[in-house]
């Protein structure tokens, strides 16, 4: 995949890889064995295990925008090791937390390294339009990577070593990973450090149509991420009494041929320029997971889901991004991509909230919901390309 990329676009693409995989793993890790281990901790109540698990993309959203804009007017690389310097305080305190506020401020604190749309940006400004897609997508396999390995180990590194261990370990790599960055990759040579991010520059994001239409995409893209891997494993355990420790049976196989054919299909896009069909295939499989599982309730058309789902999603996840930077004028990127990662965030949260309505009410609302949703997402990216 990295092939066509110089030596030091290779050397920038491995060390922001590493250093947000670093990140997702403290939270991809955390994910299956936090809520059990919040109930041990003192003072902890539904609601505030509920906070101490939220409140971390609470605050990841708050923050993109503002680090976004700070990245064009600082610099990236002094965003990016603040961001990851509180992220490796909020780990320690994690690791420490003996009581449930103590733990609701350690996770705020974490998500405090809202560095992805200064990693982001970073990752543009040193690369070559022509490679811009590849590198994401080696970024996002890099992340998908980290999500494979979470699912199948988190329960077996929390019950051998616990889960102070995790936030230990994330707190260890996320400084080699900064280490990294501060070394080895360079600031952008034409970083523009004279130019003054205004609130004019606000508005122009704000009225971007290209920007609206992305940034839409994207919480869509992680709505479904969420509600997804919310309802599923629910049906999985309670609707086909599908052990929990056996799920990694039906991921596993789902996310390797998705990431399988993500690498020819972002090649085949950038060679080709064919962005649109390479789009429309992702959201267009989406629908078709929700329409299969919708048509017939059963346990293989929910694995189906998932395969599907996950075919998409990783078509998706790297082009949305790549054609963000393409279409933004470099002077405002920083802050564009703080718009961006904040409607994934805010996407993501709303997505936590659609699960938790399915599952109250039924499989259905999510199946036709994500149908409908993806069909409405499908007509409006093909009119987008039209006008492009």
């Amino acid at each position: 995949m990295l092939k066509s990329l110089t030596k030091e676009e290779k050397r920038v693409i491995l060390g922001i890889s590493f250093a947000v995989a670093v990140r997702m793993l403290g939270l991809f890790l955390l994910l299956p064995v936090l809520s059990p281990y919040l109930k041990t901790l003192d003072g902890a109540t539904p609601l505030l295990i509920g906070l101490a698990i939220g409140v971390y993309g609470f605050s990841q959203a708050f923050l993109q925008i503002p680090f976004g804009y700070l990245s064009d007017k600082l610099g990236r690389k002094p965003v990016i090791i603040f961001g990851m310097a509180t992220y490796i305080l909020g780990s320690l305190m994690g690791g420490m937390a003996k009581n449930i506020w103590f733990m609701v401020l350690a996770r705020f604190i974490q998500g405090f390294g809202a560095v992805s749309s200064a990693m982001t940006a970073l990752s543009a400004d040193l690369t070559r339009e022509e490679v811009r897609t590849r590198a994401f997508a080696f970024i996002g396999a890099s992340i998908s990577l980290v999500f494979t390995l979470s699912i199948v180990f988190a329960p077996i590194v929390a019950g051998t070593l616990g889960v102070p261990f995790i936030f230990y370990l994330t707190a260890f790599l996320s400084l080699l990973a900064t280490l990294y960055v501060a070394l080895f990759i360079p600031e952008p040579k034409n970083h523009h450090r004279e130019i003054e991010p205004t609130l004019r520059n606000f508005s122009l994001v704000l009225k971007d149509k290209n920007q609206a239409f992305l940034n839409l995409s994207i919480a869509l893209l992680h709505a479904f991420l969420v509600v997804v891997f919310t309802v599923v494993p629910y049906q999985l355990v309670y609707e086909y009494q599908f052990p929990k420790v056996q799920h990694w049976k039906v991921y596993l196989p789902a996310l390797l041929l998705s990431l399988a054919l993500m690498v020819p299909s972002v090649v085949y896009a950038e060679k080709r320029k064919k962005f649109r069909e390479v789009f429309l295939l992702g959201v267009l499989l989406i629908a078709l997971g929700f329409m299969l599982s919708f048509l017939k309730n059963s346990f293989f058309t929910l694995v189906l889901l998932v395969f599907f789902f996950l075919v998409g999603f990783h078509l998706l996840e790297p082009i949305i991004p790549s054609l963000l930077t393409r279409l933004t004028h470099r002077d405002i990127r920083g802050l564009s991509l703080g718009f961006f990662n904040t409607t994934q965030f805010v996407g993501a949260f709303l997505g936590g909230l659609w699960g938790g309505f399915v599952l109250k009410h039924g499989l259905i609302y999510m199946t036709v919901l994500g149908f409908l949703f993806s069909l409405l997402w499908f007509f409006g990216a093909y009119l987008w390309f039209k006008r492009l």
